[in-house]
């Protein structure tokens, strides 16, 4: 697979390093001249210096040939504006990573699903854990539309079942709760509680709306 990773910052590299040993052809793109002279010299890869957000230099990286592209530098708008080079472009994957979950609506409209909101990630592993369950080892990102999130539950919808809460059942299923050191499967009829955390499969769209029903952080 031909991928190219946008920034070569620590966690571009980290990435690359690992696509690298399973056999893909990687291929980096770094704005700052001194940092791309530096990763050019120790990875086995392809490190082009210029500003990836800019059309030519996507075009010169040879993005018609690419099978995906990673948006990792560290600005928020150059990930957003790469991203929606590389479509227009005709990449089929396309992850980009982005700071400001505002931007999220704007990328999915666009038909990028794929986003790693960092701060998100950061939150969900350090719940996952207090609780000794490795959400991450699911993975946050499924395939297509499809995330994977954890909600703590709302002080307010204590006492209340599955089947009583206010959200769309074709958008979002819940498929399991973690109350202090159970993990326990879901049905209709399940009694959640304050301070649960249940995992939902839901559909990107609509995580956001989800959180404000059912979050006590959003309330």
């Amino acid at each position: 697979m031909r991928v190219i990773i946008a920034g070569g910052g620590d966690t571009g590299v980290e990435l690359a390093n690992a696509l690298i040993s399973e056999g893909h052809e990687i291929i980096i793109i770094e704005k700052d001249k001194h940092r791309a002279e530096e990763l050019a010299e120790k990875l086995d890869c392809l490190v082009i210096h210029g500003n990836a957000a800019h059309p030519q230099v996507l075009k010169d990286s040879g993005i018609d040939q690419a099978d995906a592209l990673i948006a990792m530098t560290g600005n928020d708008r150059d990930n957003v504006i790469i991203s929606l080079i590389a479509k227009t472009m005709g990449v089929k994957r396309i992850i980009t990573k982005i700071e400001d979950t505002g931007y999220n609506d704007l990328l999915i409209y666009m038909g990028i699903n794929n986003i790693i909101n960092p701060s998100r990630l950061i939150s969900f592993q350090a719940l996952s854990i207090l609780k000794d369950f490795n959400i991450l080892n699911l993975s946050i990102i499924l395939r297509g539309d499809t995330r994977l999130l954890p909600i703590k539950i709302a002080k307010e919808l204590d006492g209340k079942k599955i089947k009583e809460l206010d959200i769309d059942y074709d958008k979002a299923r819940p498929i399991l709760i973690l109350r202090g050191d159970e993990s326990l499967f879901i049905d209709e009829n399940t009694t959640i509680r304050y301070n649960d955390i249940i995992l939902f499969l839901v559909k990107a769209k609509y995580q956001d709306e989800l959180l404000r029903k059912l979050s006590e952080e959003t309330k």
